[in-house]
């Protein structure tokens, strides 16, 4: 008989695998270290320069 919280599982109460494929991580070396590691996707990459507005968009009206 099996002790109290340590219910064993019965055969008909079994979930369904995952049919989708794992998502593709960073791994290894690229998790590690201050510097951001570089995307996957090859073209893509953050903004080059960022742009500090003075005022407002809004009121830069020419």
């Amino acid at each position: 008989m099996a002790k109290q919280g340590m219910a064993r599982p019965e055969r008909t109460h079994t979930q369904p695998r995952n049919a989708e494929p794992p998502v593709p991580e960073l791994q290894g070396k690229a998790r590690h270290g201050k510097h951001r590691a570089k995307s996957i996707i090859p073209g893509t990459s953050g903004p080059g320069l960022k742009v500090f507005h003075q005022s407002p968009s809004a009121e830069q009206e020419d």
